[in-house]
């Protein structure tokens, strides 16, 4: 009898190891698709002002240099990168970091039927762990038309 426990808690371990999401088995890195161009900034752009807090919690569009500077101010004013905003906008939506050994998938969409823009951030990790740190999202795309509207999705 305590062979075939032994032998049912060795299968169900055996089960569980095997269990694992694939990024475990591989190295990933951040990616982004759609009409999004590439990351904006070193990965440390923040958008917070004190008394506020995160400005990028629901989602960001910034469009012209004004904004840029405004929305930045707080964290990296002096080494803000160039962006000629009469050819491209950014947009951004803050997550956590949920996992260990994080990656994210940014992906801007445009649906023309419903005028919407479609701005999707995925992270993709490892194992689920408590927060630690954050992420701006901030991706560079070109000029969005005028009249759409932004939606912003998270998946963690």
């Amino acid at each position: 009898m305590f062979m075939k426990q032994l032998a049912c808690i060795f299968l169900f371990c055996l089960l569980l190891s095997g269990c694992e999401k694939p990024f475990c088995q591989k190295e990933t890195s951040d990616e982004v698709s759609g009409i999004a161009l590439r990351v904006v900034g070193d990965g440390t752009y923040l958008a917070y002002q004190e008394g506020v807090g995160d400005l990028n919690r629901n989602g960001m569009h910034i469009s012209t240099e004004t904004e840029y500077q405004q929305v930045f101010n707080y964290c990296c004013a002096g080494r803000l990168e160039s962006i000629d905003f009469t050819q491209y906008d950014v947009l951004g939506l803050s997550t956590v970091n949920r996992g260990t050994r994080s990656t994210y998938l940014r992906d801007v969409q445009i649906d023309e039927k419903n005028k919407k823009v479609v701005y999707t951030v995925t992270e993709r990790y490892c194992r689920r762990s408590s927060p630690v740190l954050g992420q701006g999202n901030f991706v560079l795309v070109p000029k969005l038309p005028s009249g759409y509207t932004i939606e912003y999705i998270r998946n963690q």
